[in-house]
This record gives C-alpha cells, sequence and structure tokens, in this order.
C-alpha cells in the first residue's frame, strides 16, 4: 500500500456549488447551505486537505442519525453590550458559528471587544473560516468549540477529552498575518480513516492500544470503518497527548467552549462516535463554542496596526534560516495567500472524492455527473445574464 497521500486537482466552482446542493437536497434554506459551502470551501482554499468533502460527512452522520434538525435555525437566547448566547437548536455549526461571528463582530465594532458562546450545534469544520470573517474587517477574533470525547488526559488512558480546531486570526497590511490555525489533539477521525486507506501513520506516539496500554503511532490496527464515509473512521484506541502544553491548552479551551458557557456540555458528558453510529447519541455533536472578536481601532488607529504587523511578519521573515532549512514563514502562510488569491483549481483528497459523490450525493439522486450537468447548465445562465 502507497504511503503517499493521493489528491486530486478540482474546480473550486464546481466543488462549492456541490456542496450547497447536496446539503439544500436534505432540506436545508439556501441561507443554511451558504453558511456551509461557504466555511468548508475556506479550508479548502487554505489547503486544508482533510477539510472539504471529507468533513462535510460529519453533518452529514449526524443529519442521517437524527441528531441534526435541518428545519432549526439558531436563535440568540441572551445578550448584553459586549455578548451573546446563541441556540443552535440542533441545527449545523457551521450556521450557528457564522451567526456567532457575525453577532460578535458587529458588537466588537460597536463596543470595541465581544464573545459570543454557542450551544446545541452539531460540526462547523474549520474555524479558519469564522476567524478570516474578522480578519476581512481589520479585527482580531479567537474561536473554537469542543467535540466528542476522544484524547486522555497527559498520563491518562480513557478518551474524556475533546478534540477542538483552535484559530485566532490578528489584523495584517500587505503580509502574511499572525494566524493559530490548529488542532488541541494529536489526530482526529480522518488520521484513523488515511492510515487504513493510505497506510499513513501519525506523527507521534500519540495512539494508546487499549488492552496494554501500548504506545504507538499507528491507527490502522484499531480503526472501525463507518460504510458510506471516506473520513468518518471510529476506532478502538486511546489517544495519548504527548505534550503537557498541549494538554494545557486542550482543558483551556474546554473552560471557554464547555465550562463558563451556559449552554455548554463538558466533553466528558458528550455521546461518542460509537453512540452516534449505534443510535444510541442523545445531543448534538458539539458540546459548545465560542467566538471573541475585537476590533483595535477603538484602542488606536488602525494603520498603525497593520503597520506593526506587517513588520512583525517582516521580522520574522527575515530571520536567518538553520542549516539546512528554507526562510522562516509565519505559520498558515501559504494557506493565506491561497485565501486571498481565491485561485479557481483546488486540491482535495482522492479518498474523499468518491465517498461525496458515489455514497453522499446518491443518497439524495445526485452523482458526480448530475452534479456538473446542473453546474454547466448555472454556469452558461449566468454568462448569459
Amino acid at each position: 500500500m502507497s504511503t503517499q497521500v493521493q489528491t486530486k486537482k478540482v474546480d473550486a466552482g464546481f466543488i462549492e456549488f456541490s456542496l450547497k446542493r447536496v446539503w439544500q437536497a436534505t432540506g436545508a434554506s439556501e441561507e443554511h447551505a451558504n453558511a456551509v459551502s461557504r466555511a468548508l470551501m475556506t479550508g479548502i482554499r487554505q489547503g486544508k486537505l482533510n477539510q472539504g468533502l471529507g468533513v462535510y460527512e460529519a453533518i452529514d452522520l449526524t443529519f442521517q442519525a437524527g441528531e441534526l434538525d435541518i428545519k432549526a435555525e439558531p436563535e440568540v437566547v441572551g445578550e448584553g453590550d459586549a455578548w451573546a448566547v446563541v441556540d443552535g437548536k440542533r441545527s449545523s455549526g457551521y450556521w450557528t458559528v457564522t451567526k456567532m461571528a457575525e453577532l460578535a463582530i458587529a458588537k466588537a465594532k460597536k463596543h470595541g471587544i465581544a464573545i459570543v458562546f454557542g450551544g446545541n450545534h452539531n460540526d462547523a469544520g474549520s474555524y479558519g473560516s469564522y476567524a478570516w470573517m474578522a480578519h476581512e474587517q481589520n479585527m482580531f477574533a479567537q474561536t473554537s468549540n469542543n467535540s466528542v470525547p476522544m484524547a486522555s488526559p497527559y498520563g491518562g488512558m480513557a478518551n474524556v477529552l475533546s478534540v477542538p480546531p483552535f484559530d485566532a486570526i490578528a489584523p495584517s497590511g500587505n503580509e502574511a498575518p499572525v494566524w493559530t490555525s490548529v488542532k488541541l489533539c494529536e489526530w482526529y477521525d480522518a488520521d484513523t480513516a488515511q492510515s487504513v486507506l493510505q497506510g499513513t501513520k501519525v506523527k507521534k506516539d500519540s495512539v494508546i492500544d487499549p488492552q496494554t496500554g501500548e504506545l504507538g503511532n499507528d491507527l490502522a490496527p484499531f480503526a472501525r470503518p463507518v460504510e458510506g464515509y471516506g473520513r468518518v473512521f471510529d476506532q478502538s484506541c486511546y489517544q495519548n497527548l504527548t505534550d503537557p502544553r498541549l494538554y494545557s491548552l486542550n482543558l483551556w479551551n474546554e473552560a471557554l467552549s464547555a465550562i463558563i458557557n451556559p449552554l455548554g456540555v463538558i466533553a466528558p458528558e458528550m455521546p461518542t462516535l460509537t453512540d452516534y453510529l449505534s443510535g444510541d447519541a442523545d445531543k448534538p455533536s458539539v458540546g459548545g463554542s465560542y467566538y471573541i472578536a475585537i476590533d483595535p481601532s477603538h484602542f488606536g488607529p488602525i494603520g498603525e496596526v497593520l503597520a506593526k504587523a506587517d513588520r512583525f511578519t517582516q521580522a520574522v521573515q527575515q530571520a536567518k534560516p538553520l542549516p539546512g532549512k528554507g526562510a522562516p514563514r509565519m505559520p498558515g502562510q501559504k494557506g493565506y495567500y491561497s485565501l486571498k488569491a481565491q485561485t479557481e483549481e483546488v486540491e482535495v483528497l482522492a479518498s474523499h472524492w468518491a465517498p461525496f459523490f458515489e455514497k453522499t450525493a446518491a443518497k439524495y439522486g445526485l452523482n458526480e455527473a448530475k452534479l456538473r450537468e446542473e453546474y454547466a447548465l448555472l454556469t452558461q445562465q449566468e454568462v448569459m445574464a
């Protein structure tokens, strides 16, 4: 088996159309479908191969399990000048967090800083897409959620912790921004899928054998494939957080996303992926989320902020490289410029392509050929208009 990750280069417009079209086929409104396709395309354009077609499976799975209410609309259930709480009503996180971001940005523009909590919603994909909404308006954002329990405490072997995404972005001028876009864990279910499909291993000894406690880097022996999906895999092992700093950040994120969140459900009380697959889940797949927005123009001239950000990036990039290494770069720099360019061609994992078009889309009488036909017709109509 080849350990090289297989990808496909495809038309971005077609992928965006397909994501929106398939989600609408479930009964979603156009606004809801726009939120899903926009967020997924941001991840794809950043070059995040496990976002897009693959991560779409997370909301499809909870929809099929009856835990995602396709007709529900997120609702603001509490707010003040610089804060709010949004109940997702068991909708997708894509729609819920989009509304949270819009609300937090609007409040921060008025008051300088705002935090919006969310809860009772399902997966939201790449949180970079929501941070990007603030960056486009010269603002700072920090945002995340917790998830089903898939990680063990540092030094332990029981999956009671979340495997959250984490995004924080600062304003910038012409240079790449300070942008932290990471996961606060060692691996996701997507890594389990790749271990089976491509023979890849995780980078550290973060796989705990549930019987012996032995550490390793191969998820394949513990993988539990899920029929009809290419990214969503269950697993029987525990996840070892190898770095105490990563462990601390994971716990801190849990405090923000669930413990102080009035709608938050802590990770140990969330259903597992196995529960969703067996029909035993009784909650959406996210326990809680948050979005912090800061408008620096309230505290001084925005031009000075942008200039200072660019000088900082330039200083980082001009640092002398280690022997044999390339010039230092800002984290996420390549993805940032790719996102800014809005290129017509994007890259996706080949292992996500067939399951989306042949399995997921097929549930609604759609397939790649039909979607391409519809997209071509739509494109022709737009040109003629």
